[in-house]
């Protein structure tokens, strides 16, 4: 991929910050996870660090989307070894490296090597950070840092969580960026990501594997510079949760129901910089390597509610079966389950959801919808739905959302369950949901109809917007936060 493609896609991560509002998601998907420095002989604990997880859902070599605000780092320990002015260091092991191919069948330490302008450089003082796509390179003939253990546990809602050890195992002493070791989890290591993309976040990325192209790897660079010296036997150690929404992004299809059936065993990549001596400058050193995660733990089965669904692709029309949305989200991502904070307006989230079909017909259809004005600031958007199932349904009346997309506007207002602007779709095959604190059971009988309203900010696009309604179904399993079905009901402002 060409700097200036990945440099446009970048700029339009950034640009895509204001998508939607990530109060509800940010704490939601941030775990902890702990890395110390130990000799592997003796055990002896030398520290601990807190690292945070954040979605971005997308890819860089693909399409890529922020869906919130970063998260925070907890402080570095200051009890680690001290760094020894000795241990080799970036500037020695560029002269060792040649260049590497995914099928070029050789052996020795893996890494990566980044050219950019020291501007550009985020260990040089920069404010952002970098994701990028960079040749790869053999760094020796024989390997210096291994992965010695990686642990994969998969609790009943989705959420992934990692043990891993990395490990000196050569001769050397090695000093090593310890704040910026990233973990990524591969389901096709093996072979190039073709335009799929990936799901990343800090310091942590899903992806059916890191190469880019047969000669370029995917790298994260980002994390608070924390200098250690890995003397020969030393070992990083830590542990790493991934959220379950993290796998309903780009390159993450099927990874989770496989990882839990035992038909993808996935693999584990640790990758970590080697500073230079002196400066930052234009060259930036990652070592990496990977093993087979062992897994254990599989996911609770799922509603009945959630059996025959089928895959729903952006745009596609059916009359035999009703748009819905399948949200896994995890129950501490919920706001059903959310600690109540003392105010009485709802709290809303937009998780990244599955695009489905529920097979037998349409359930629920708009049979009106307008949008009016309010006062001189805001419209109000006014629906009516009817029970077209032939049978009783059991609907959340409060959880009713509106999604108002304006295609290009170049911009998202999203407030108080209904958001305007950009397309709502992440994929083909993901868009953004509505979730909400509030919950109020209302049984719609068959054709019985239910209305609703939602007021916005005044924007003379929405004449010709497509607009879907979301609202949820409330299930038999309804105490079970892990995951919730939401009936989509589209409308056509153009007719």
């Amino acid at each position: 991929m060409s700097n200036e493609l990945m440099d446009s896609l970048a700029r339009q991560a950034e640009a895509g910050g204001t998508l939607y509002d990530g109060r509800d998601m940010d704490d939601a998907v941030v775990a902890p996870a702990r890395r110390r420095v130990r000799r592997a002989h003796t055990l002896r604990a030398a520290g601990t660090l807190g690292v945070t997880a954040l979605v971005l859902a997308g890819g860089l070599t693909a399409v890529l989307e922020w869906q919130g605000g970063r998260g925070t780092v907890a402080p570095a320990v200051t009890n680690v070894p001290d760094v020894d002015p000795d241990a080799l260091t970036a500037d020695d092991l560029r002269a060792r490296t040649t260049a590497r191919t995914l099928d070029d069948g050789r052996t020795g330490q893996a890494g990566i090597l980044c050219s950019m302008p020291v501007k550009d450089n985020p260990y040089a003082g920069s404010d952002f950070s970098r994701a990028d796509d960079c040749p790869a390179m053999w760094v020796a003939d024989q390997p210096l840092l291994e992965v010695t253990r990686a642990d994969l546990t998969l609790d009943g809602d989705g959420t992934v969580h990692i043990a891993w050890e990395l490990a000196n195992t050569s001769d050397e002493s090695i000093t090593v960026d310890e704040g910026t070791l990233s973990i990524a989890l591969t389901s096709a290591p093996d072979r190039v990501m073709d335009g799929e993309g990936y799901t990343a976040g800090d310091r942590q990325l899903i992806a059916p594997s890191l190469w880019t192209s047969a000669e370029e790897r995917v790298v994260q660079m980002e994390g608070e510079t924390s200098r250690v010296t890995l003397r020969p036997g030393d070992v990083l150690d830590g542990d790493a949760t991934l959220d379950p929404q993290m796998f309903t992004g780009l390159g993450t299809e099927g990874l989770l129901t496989g990882i839990s059936e035992g038909t993808v065993a996935p693999t584990v990549t640790l990758q970590v910089r080697v500073p230079p001596a002196g400066d930052p400058g234009t060259r930036e050193l990652f070592l990496e390597d990977s093993a087979v995660v062992i897994t254990t733990g599989t996911m609770d089965p799922v509603s009945a509610s959630f059996e025959g669904l089928e895959p729903r692709l952006q745009g596609e029309t059916r009359d035999d079966a009703q748009e819905a949305l399948v949200c896994h989200v995890g129950e501490a991502d919920n706001p059903r389950f959310a600690v109540e904070d003392g105010e009485d307006v709802p709290a809303w989230s937009t998780p990244t959801c599955e695009a489905v079909w529920i097979p037998g017909g349409k359930q629920l259809e708009l049979t009106e919808l307008t949008i009016s004005q309010a006062d001189e600031f805001s419209s109000e958007l006014y629906w009516n739905a009817a029970n077209v199932s032939g049978r009783e349904l059991e609907l959340d009346e409060a959880s009713m959302a509106a999604s108002i997309d304006l295609g290009d506007a170049g911009y998202i207002m999203n407030s108080g369950g209904v958001s305007v602007g950009w397309s709502p779709w992440d994929t083909d095959r993901t868009r953004k949901g509505a979730l909400t604190s509030a919950s109020s059971r209302a049984f719609l009988p068959a054709g019985a109809e239910l209305t609703g309203s939602k007021t916005f900010e005044r924007d003379p696009e929405t004449k010709g917007a497509d607009i879907s309604i979301l609202i949820r179904v409330v299930r038999e399993d309804d105490e079970d936060g892990t995951r919730e079905l939401l009936l989509e009901l589209p409308w056509s402002m153009e007719g």
